[in-house]
């Protein structure tokens, strides 16, 4: 995936052009380049999850299908685990302050959250290979492949979790 705040410059107009040349008003465009390009991002990482969820569901077709029931209960607790990610992913902050705001973040601070965002699509890869792995285990792995699948969710959730901290930090005193 290309850096999205690239993208987005290149896709101004001329009006954008135009506000550029107001004084002042070209932090705050650039800010908003960042602002946006982590919400674009952070919408990638919650399609990138919800096609986990959808391998997992396969998964879970192809062993009823088996009759393998016993391991579903489970794979359902990790398919909720998943979809809590998402949605934490999809609500999270951005750390949004308008033009007239007291408080400003500045353009490194979103950039460190957009870099940590970013970092989340490797914990994401991560799940998804478990889920890749779970689905070719033997009935003797299936255990193990279960537990691979539920340490990558929780180390992506602690991600997610820390990820609060990378806001806070940039909304923090001192920001111009």
């Amino acid at each position: 995936m290309s850096d999205l705040r690239d993208q987005i410059r290149r896709d101004e107009g001329p009006l954008q052009e135009l506000l550029a040349s107001i004084p002042g008003f070209d932090g705050y465009r650039e800010r908003e380049i960042r602002r946006t390009a982590d919400q674009l991002l952070r919408e990638h990482l919650v399609a990138e999850l919800d096609r986990v969820r959808d391998e997992l569901k396969r998964v879970v077709a192809t062993w009823a299908q088996a009759g393998k029931l016993q391991q579903l209960e489970q794979i359902d607790r990790l398919s909720r685990l998943l979809g809590k990610a998402r949605d934490n992913i999809r609500f999270a902050d951005y750390g949004y302050t308008g033009f007239f705001d007291a408080v400003k973040i500045g353009e490194e601070q979103l950039d460190r959250l957009y870099e940590y965002d970013q970092s989340l699509r490797t914990q994401i890869g991560g799940c998804s290979d478990a889920v890749c792995q779970l689905g070719a285990a033997e009935d003797a792995a299936a255990a193990e492949r279960m537990a691979a699948l539920e340490t990558a969710i929780h180390h992506l959730q602690e991600m997610i979790d820390r990820r609060g901290e990378v806001v806070a930090e940039a909304t923090g005193p001192a920001q111009s």
